[in-house]
This record gives C-alpha cells, sequence and structure tokens, in this order.
C-alpha cells in the first residue's frame, strides 16, 4: 500500500515536472493561449492574435477586416441555424454580400416579382396581394 502511494506521489510529480520542460515554441504557445483567453478572443481574432503572439508581434495583433467580421458572423448564425452542405452555402453567400449588394439585391427581386405580376396582368388588389406575397417569399429565401 505505502509502495503504491509513493509511485502515485512520483507519478504525480513527474508530471508536473515535465510540464515546466516545455520547449521554448511550446512555451510561447502557452503564453499566447493565455493571453488570448484573458482578452476573451474567440474564433477569427483569437486566431489572428496567435499568429501575431507567435511571431513575436506587440500588441493585439491584426484586426479582423469588415468582409472578415461579417463571415465571421455569418457562420455563428448558420451554426445556429444548423445549416448544412448547398443550404448552408446558399446562406453564406448571400450573408456575406455587403450590404450595398443585399440592397441591390432585394431591388432586382421586387422589380423580377413586378415583371411577373404585369405579365399575368394583375391589376388593384390582386396586384398588392401578389407583390406582397412575393416580397414575403423573397424575405424568407433570403433568411434561409
Amino acid at each position: 500500500m505505502k509502495f503504491a502511494l509513493a509511485l502515485l506521489a512520483l507519478v504525480v510529480h513527474a508530471s508536473a515536472w515535465g510540464a515546466d520542460d516545455l520547449k521554448p515554441q511550446q512555451q510561447r504557445m502557452r503564453s499566447c493561449n493565455t493571453r488570448a483567453d484573458e482578452k476573451g478572443l474567440t474564433a477569427g481574432e483569437r486566431n489572428h492574435f496567435i499568429r501575431a503572439c507567435l511571431k513575436g508581434a506587440k500588441g493585439n495583433g491584426k484586426a479582423l477586416t469588415p468582409h472578415q467580421q461579417r463571415s465571421q458572423a455569418c457562420s455563428q448564425q448558420a451554426r445556429a441555424r444548423k445549416l448544412e452542405g448547398a443550404e448552408r452555402r446558399g446562406f453564406m453567400s448571400e450573408c456575406e454580400k455587403p450590404p450595398v449588394k443585399q440592397t441591390v439585391a432585394e431591388s432586382e427581386r421586387m422589380k423580377d416579382c413586378a415583371s411577373r405580376a404585369d405579365k399575368r396582368r394583375l391589376e388593384g388588389d390582386d396586384r398588392g396581394r401578389y407583390l406582397d406575397g412575393c416580397r414575403t417569399a423573397a424575405k424568407a429565401a433570403s433568411a434561409r
């Protein structure tokens, strides 16, 4: 019994001793990860920070570009909706478009709806209901 306790103490002590015996790159990585944890960085910002930290750069690392920020936010939304495959790709391509292009795309969809209403020769209340339904469907399609 005493032998087992002594062996256990030796193993615990040896593992703690081995943790301090890290190579310089491993020590730098541990330090950078600890600093990133302290700053509460996640995802892309964490990756940028750790890369810069490992290279020895001072400061917070490189800030994300607006496109990278939009991409990260869209990715989180797709993950929350549990989208996969083609559905995820379609969502990401719509979501990652700059706001100006999203507005243009919505405008184009509405022009298309109006064109289809013209082809159906819809007027008055019928045209209004058709355009409302088309607008609702277009928003639902872009939200997917």
